[in-house]
């Protein structure tokens, strides 16, 4: 699969982007600051998500790292947790109660995607935020696309 683009705005094209942490590197690590958070998201998912979940976790990441921003300040990351098994939801839904924690030490911010409330976190983070949307003169119907870490 080819890597996805940017649209003229600075996001990714509409859509899920399905990449290893290693096209991960050459689609957005491309200066000092994205590299760091490169490196912090690695020892998030070394040190804290595959010890308590044992498996691959499918996730989603999000937020300024995922579009053309030179300096963002931290990596959104949402969980989906309806592709788990049932004690694979509660271990991660244990993992959001410590979501102030990976801010600090990884600069993450933890999120969870699961159909059962009326929430859909990962419709919903691929909008953009109203000031974005005000200060681009963008349409409200505008889209972004995020990044499935494979």
């Amino acid at each position: 699969m080819a890597p996805p683009s940017f649209d003229p705005h600075g996001y990714l094209e509409e859509g899920i982007h399905r990449c290893t942490l290693e096209q991960l590197d050459s689609l957005l690590g491309w200066n000092a600051c994205r590299q760091q958070l490169l490196s912090q998201l690695r020892q998030f998912l070394m040190e804290t998500l595959e010890p308590a979940m044992g498996v691959q976790t499918p996730l989603v990441l999000d937020g300024s790292f995922v579009t053309q921003h030179e300096h963002p300040s931290d990596i959104v990351v949402v969980l989906l947790l309806d592709e788990l098994s049932e004690d694979g939801f509660w271990r991660a839904a244990d993992l959001y109660q410590q979501q102030k924690a990976f801010r600090e030490r990884y600069q993450i911010r933890l999120f969870v995607q699961t159909q059962i409330g009326s929430i859909d976190a990962l419709k919903r983070i691929q909008g953009i935020d109203p000031r974005e949307l005000l200060e681009k003169s963008l349409d409200a119907k505008h889209v972004k696309g995020v990044v499935r870490l494979n």
